[in-house]
């Protein structure tokens, strides 16, 4: 089933760290692992410079040993861990890693490495979106989905854009948008309680995927909706 849409973008921004991913247990257990120890009296931006520099008085490779085991211990093994390690001081692996689900992971890992070895690594950036999406007619969804999401910002990319050329079919399907929930890293969609079917939408996702989205304007077209199951 299709139903029509307006997507409206009014603000499209790029950022080099996302708000909040690094909270002061997480820059105590970096420090910890690095071979630091803070107290507990120093404030959280003194927690932060302090686990930059322990960071940075290891090895980049160990570093970034200590990161990614932190972040991604649970999903990576250590052969892994090492060969990334070596291989994101020069190639975006926050990009290129086949299992896009850990790219939200990399890209946190990257800038905080970055930060820390003033440059050394490669520079990431991610893509922060406001917009208003509007869906209308009686089968409106009352939930705005990462896959609906996506639909609905078709058509504000490019046909240049990696999304159209990697998931065309995802986008025209009738089938849940699955890898939606992994290109958009944060989604928040919050229904306008006078328009039923209409949210307020803020994303976050990295310039790899959304590079070719429109800065600002409005943008209509037809989004398909999954197909519910009957149990």
């Amino acid at each position: 089933m299709t139903i029509p849409c307006k997507t409206t973008i009014t603000t499209k921004e790029t950022l080099s760290e996302i708000p909040g991913t690094w909270q002061l247990t997480d820059y105590r257990s970096i420090m910890s692992a690095a071979g630091f120890t803070d107290g507990d009296t120093i404030s959280e931006a003194e927690t932060r410079e302090m686990t930059l520099m322990a960071l940075a008085d290891l090895d980049p490779s160990e570093a970034a040993t200590v990161l990614l085991s932190y972040r991604l211990a649970d999903d990576l093994s250590d052969g892994q861990i090492d060969q990334i390690s070596h291989d994101m001081q020069n190639d975006k692996i926050f990009e290129e890693y086949p299992e896009i689900g850990l790219h939200r992971h990399l890209f946190d890992a990257n800038q905080l490495l970055r930060l820390a070895y003033n440059g050394k690594f490669p520079n990431g950036v991610a893509v922060l979106v406001e917009a208003t999406v509007q869906l209308t007619g009686p089968d409106a969804p009352t939930e705005l989905t990462a896959g609906l999401a996506l639909r609905a910002l078709a058509p504000a990319l490019s046909d240049r854009s990696l999304i159209k050329r990697l998931y065309a079919a995802d986008l025209e399907s009738s089938t849940p948008f699955e890898a939606a929930d992994n290109i958009l890293w944060e989604l928040t969609a919050t229904p306008d309680s006078n328009a039923p079917g209409t949210f307020a939408v803020r994303l976050i996702s990295s310039e790899y995927w959304l590079q070719d989205l429109a800065d600002s304007g409005e943008f209509e077209g037809e989004i398909v909706l999954p197909e519910v199951v009957e149990e």
